[in-house]
């Protein structure tokens, strides 16, 4: 009779320890699979992201490159610079001695 009392004891300790035991490697592994996803979704939005300031970056390099183009700046000067034509000047330096 102890004997029988004793291998159930055993196995209810058996049972009880391999649920647990699967019960904490299901959710380790769910775990390390929601940080994996978490993961991936951050580093495709980072990388969304940065494709993104490139073309934003692009896009001010060319207005730059438009704005200090030879064609702006006489346009915009066109009509606040009058272009004169620069006099002649002598100038006599006599120096005494």
């Amino acid at each position: 009779m102890k004997k029988q009392k004793n291998n159930n004891f055993m196995n209810f300790i058996l049972y009880f320890s391999s649920i647990i035991s699967v019960t904490v490697f299901l959710l380790f592994y769910l775990t390390l699979k929601n940080e994996c996803l978490k993961n991936k979704n951050e580093i495709n939005h980072l990388n969304n992201e940065r494709i993104h300031n490139i073309n934003i970056v692009k896009e001010l390099q060319s207005k730059k490159e438009s704005l200090l183009s030879e064609h702006h700046l006489i346009n915009v000067l066109e009509n606040k610079m009058i272009a004169v034509a620069p006099e002649t000047l002598i100038v006599n330096m006599h120096f005494e001695q």
